[in-house]
C-alpha cells in the first residue's frame, strides 16, 4: 500500500508539473504588438493640394523662461502664419495671419524643396533633438506635419554645420519662409532672441 500511494503521488506531482510546464511556455506571452509603419513623405511640391502644413520655428538663445523668446512662420495652402512664442511652453505672445492660395503655396513648396527642406545631414553626429543645443545661439526647426503627425522634422543652428541634421541652405530657407509674411522685419523687430535681462 505504501509503495501505491508514493507511485501515485509520484504520478500526481508529474502530472502538476506538466500541466504547470504547458501554462508557461507560450501561453502567458502577450500578443506581439503590430508593427506601425510611419507614413511615406511625398515629394513636397505634392502637398500643395493637401491640408500638410510647413513651418520654420527660430528658437532663440538658451535664456530664462520669461525671457526666451521664439518666432514660429507656418505656411498652408489657405493661410500664413506669423507667431511670436515666450518661453519654452510654447506661449504665443501674438499671432499675424494671412491669406495664401493653393498656386502660390505650390509654388512656395517648390522653392523650400529646392532649397534642401527635406534634405538630412548626411553622417549627422548631431542628435535629432535640438532642445539644449547651441545654447548661445539660434537654432532653426523646419517641419512638415499632416493631420496631427510630423512627416519631417530637421533643424540647423548658428554653431555651425555640424550641429544640426538639415542638410539643406538653413540661411536661403529661413529668407523663403520670412519673405511669406509681409512688413516680417517690423512684425518682429521688438523681439528679442538673445535677451539676457
Amino acid at each position: 500500500m505504501r509503495r501505491d500511494a508514493l507511485l501515485f503521488i509520484g504520478i500526481f506531482i508529474l502530472v502538476i508539473l506538466g500541466f504547470l510546464l504547458i501554462i508557461t511556455s507560450g501561453h502567458g506571452k502577450k500578443p506581439a504588438a503590430p508593427k506601425t509603419t510611419a507614413p511615406a513623405v511625398l515629394a513636397l511640391p505634392d502637398y500643395a493640394t493637401t491640408d500638410a502644413t510647413t513651418s520654420m520655428t527660430i528658437d532663440g538663445t538658451i535664456n530664462g523662461d520669461e525671457l526666451h523668446r521664439a518666432i514660429r512662420i507656418t505656411i498652408g495652402n489657405d493661410s500664413r502664419e506669423l507667431q511670436i512664442i515666450q518661453g519654452y511652453s510654447g506661449h504665443v505672445l501674438s499671432t499675424q495671419s494671412f491669406y495664401d492660395t493653393q498656386d502660390a503655396y505650390g509654388v512656395f513648396l517648390r522653392a523650400i524643396n529646392n532649397t534642401g527642406f527635406l534634405t538630412k545631414l548626411k553622417n549627422s553626429t548631431a542628435p535629432s533633438d535640438e532642445r539644449g543645443q547651441c545654447p548661445q545661439g539660434n537654432r532653426y526647426i523646419f517641419e512638415l506635419d499632416q493631420n496631427g503627425t510630423t512627416l519631417s522634422r530637421l533643424w540647423a543652428s548658428d554653431c555651425g554645420a555640424a550641429v544640426g541634421t538639415l542638410g539643406g541652405n538653413s540661411s536661403l530657407l529661413q529668407s523663403i519662409f520670412e519673405l511669406q509674411i509681409p512688413g516680417y522685419q517690423n512684425l518682429v523687430q521688438n523681439v528679442n532672441l538673445a535677451a539676457s535681462q
